[in-house]
């Protein structure tokens, strides 16, 4: 495993680790995410997209343009920590952080 790298999305073909180049939003739910395997002998190139599909915690500034069913955690959820008071979100969730399109510098290989 290559360490800094975050194994979200594996290669279809290879299986190995893969960067995003960049994503652009679709919708409030959708993003496209382009991606590059890091495997030098492999270098695929593809696009995945990725979808908000249910709602676990309630947003605390919910938008009316945004309709997603309340769904109880269900068994292979990913826990994440909640405040003490197991009322509400902890303070990293709540906080209005905004996320920002992005684009690595990550130079693949070349094409011939």
């Amino acid at each position: 495993m290559m360490r800094g790298y975050r194994r979200s999305i594996l290669c279809p073909h290879c299986r190995q680790p893969a960067i995003t180049m960049t994503s652009r939003e679709l919708s409030p739910l959708v993003r496209e995410i382009y991606l590059q395997c890091l495997q030098v002998n492999c270098g695929h190139r593809f696009v995945a997209h990725l979808g908000v599909v249910r709602t676990l915690i309630p947003s605390l500034n919910p938008s009316a343009d945004v309709s997603l069913p309340i769904v109880e955690r269900r068994a292979n959820d990913i826990l994440v920590a909640r405040s003490p008071d197991n009322t509400t979100p902890p303070a990293s969730i709540t906080s209005s952080t905004s996320l920002k399109l992005t684009h690595h510098s990550f130079a693949p290989p070349a094409l011939n």
